[in-house]
């Protein structure tokens, strides 16, 4: 089911097709807290939204063995950078984007690639370039390091 959603075949269970999601103001990006999980799906349940999917090793084959899955998350990463780019308000030192964060991070490596979890993960640390004090160092700490 979560490939299907990654290639743009499904909708997730709120019935949001991918390209849905991509298309989301900067105000719904915000205010919904339930596509974060289905963009970046990992292979650990989700404190915050429940019933979002969780990876089997298989479905974690299948994601990585897709062209146009693999494409799609580096573009859901795209697009995720892009809010971040546009809206600083999370560049403090508690945000829930700072999960969102993590997650992309986590969900990159497991996935997609070491390399484009780097890309992502070093994009964001530029985007806080000099303002790290005002991040909470707990995420820091993930975001260097992992």
């Amino acid at each position: 089911m979560i490939l299907d959603f990654l290639i743009g075949e499904q909708p997730d269970i709120y019935n949001r097709y991918l390209e849905d999601i991509w298309k989301m103001s900067d105000e719904d990006i915000e205010s919904v807290h339930n596509f974060i999980q289905w963009t970046f799906p990992l292979n650990e349940r989700s404190g915050a939204v429940p019933n979002s999917p969780i990876l089997t090793q298989q479905e974690i084959i299948d994601i990585k063995q897709s062209e146009i899955a693999k494409q799609n998350v580096k573009k859901s990463a795209d697009w995720f950078l892009n809010f971040l780019t546009r809206n600083s308000y999370w560049i403090c030192q508690s945000n829930h984007n700072h999960f969102r964060i993590t997650r992309a991070i986590k969900s990159l490596h497991l996935i997609h690639s070491n390399e484009e979890a780097e890309n992502f993960k070093n994009s964001v640390l530029n985007l806080i370039k000099g303002n790290e004090n005002k991040i909470n160092p707990i995420s820091l700490e993930f975001w260097k390091n992992s």
